[in-house]
């Protein structure tokens, strides 16, 4: 840390943040650790715009910044994925409760169609918003050092893979014109990403070698000469190639996991073990979740409905149970909106589902007869949550407890599309019981919290567990 009058200046390359795009835990880490440090530092947090910018505009006062970057693209990797065409990426700044955000975002309809794609990870633009992301990187970090080099950063925050190939091509950048960036990644979470090299020199990375940190030394490598190294023997014989994740920890300067345990147990060992265990460490996620301020919160915009509604007089105190009757017997079926969900082939599939059912709509479902001991969940729909051990536990735990009740607040990924007709047939089935919301229903989030008996928070393994710190932040006793 500088301690002068001057701040240090950090990068934050993301792909999620927090009141910008968020999809699972990622987007809240760089928004509560920049958050936290804006005392002391200076934040700028560089974010493909994935369709965001108009609504931002509507509660923001947004800059187009000066800055040119135009070009073409072709890309081919494995040669499976062919696209080409002339890209032009605008450079939108402003700020967000203190922080610096620029948003990268398509200013011609090719560019439009990756940058500006509102599901973050869809499987059918996220090469191209990869690549291009890439590409706006090198030309930001090009325009400040020709023009205005005192605003280049101090330090660069890498958040998993997303940050790794663009932020090859920075490197490649510095070295030359003979500068060097201190870095950081944080692995959120490992998904094994691989891009082979035609990938790589699609997205503008050449033989121009980086600047590596080895212990007790600085190294230049060409990215070939990287792939080569970090290959085993396996993944040679199988013509595939290193992780992305694995040659962003070797080229980064600090390796930062989330836990002790998931940092010693999985990233060490997977991620080039004594090529990076000299300069890898933990720093645990942080929640900046108040009971008594959410509480407030939903007092605040929801009292008036809850007393209307139960018939509770302004001198009687509203306890838990009454913010559960509440949720279960009409809000979740009288939602202020609809649950945002950001990707139209998710949409599309819901709305084909929910024809003629009546438990699973793109807004309101219908609400329970009647309250009972609730049990919530939420999180992203991956085979790592676990969800499907709560559905099918649930015959047994009905058998015991009768009336209870279970309310999932799920956001659907373009991966995971499968399992919204899966989860469906269980509301079907449990209609007593069963309640599933499919995207951001922020209007109940903080109410369900606080109105649940527990949480359940089912995992088949987590890196830090982030949902858990929230539950127990809301008083609410967790089932891991």
């Amino acid at each position: 840390m500088n301690l002068s009058n001057k701040k240090d200046k950090v990068w934050i390359l993301t792909f999620e943040y927090k009141g910008v795009a968020k999809v699972g835990g990622l987007g809240e880490v760089p928004a509560n650790q920049a958050l936290s440090l804006k005392d002391y530092y200076n934040f700028q947090v560089f974010i493909p715009s994935h369709g965001q910018l108009e609504i931002i505009e509507r509660e923001h006062l947004v800059k187009k910044l000066p800055i040119e970057c135009v070009g073409k693209i072709q890309l081919r990797s494995q040669g499976s994925y062919n696209i080409k065409g002339n890209y032009e990426i605008g450079f939108y700044k402003f700020q967000l409760k203190g922080i610096d955000i620029i948003l990268l975002k398509g200013e011609n309809e090719f560019t439009e169609q990756f940058l500006d794609d509102n599901g973050v990870y869809n499987p059918d633009t996220f090469e191209g918003k990869l690549a291009l992301y890439t590409k706006g990187m090198q030309c930001y970090l090009s325009s400040l050092i020709s023009n205005r080099k005192e605003n280049i950063p101090d330090v660069v925050h890498l958040h998993d893979f997303h940050a790794v190939i663009p932020y090859i091509s920075m490197k490649q950048e510095l070295f030359r014109n003979n500068l060097e960036i201190p870095s950081i990644i944080t692995i959120h979470l490992l998904t094994w990403p691989r891009y082979d090299l035609e990938f790589l020199r699609n997205c503008g990375i050449n033989d121009t070698p980086i600047k590596i940190r080895r212990e007790g030394r600085m190294e230049e490598m060409t990215i070939e000469e990287i792939f080569h190294l970090l290959s085993t023997s396996k993944e040679k014989e199988d013509k595939k190639p290193p992780t992305m994740e694995k040659i962003g920890a070797f080229i980064c300067d600090l390796v930062i996991s989330v836990s002790k345990s998931y940092l010693e147990s999985e990233i060490i060992p997977n991620l080039g073990d004594n090529l990076i265990k000299y300069k890898a460490d933990f720093v645990w996620n942080g929640s900046d979740w108040d009971y008594y301020e959410m509480r407030k919160k939903v007092l605040k915009d929801l009292e008036k409905d809850i007393r209307d509604y139960l018939h509770i007089p302004p001198e009687q105190e509203i306890k838990r149970y009454h913010m559960k009757d509440f949720l279960l017997t009409y809000k979740i079926g009288n939602l202020d909106q609809s649950p945002l969900i950001n990707s139209k082939k998710i949409l599309h599939k819901i709305n084909q589902i929910s024809n003629g059912n009546q438990f699973v709509r793109n807004g309101r479902i219908k609400a329970f007869n009647e309250s009972g001991p609730l049990a919530i969940t939420t999180g992203r729909i991956s085979k790592q949550k676990g969800f499907e051990i709560i559905l099918e536990s649930l015959p047994k735990i009905i058998k015991v407890i009768p009336d209870a009740k279970f309310l999932f607040l799920i956001l659907p990924t373009e991966y995971s599309i499968d399992k919204i007709e899966e989860y469906s047939q269980y509301v079907k089935k449990y209609q007593n019981n069963l309640r599933i919301i499919f995207g951001v229903a922020s209007d109940i989030f903080n109410l369900a919290h606080l109105s649940a008996d527990v949480y359940c928070a089912l995992s088949r393994w987590e890196p830090f567990g982030i949902i858990a710190l929230e539950a127990m932040a809301s008083k609410l006793p967790v089932i891991a």
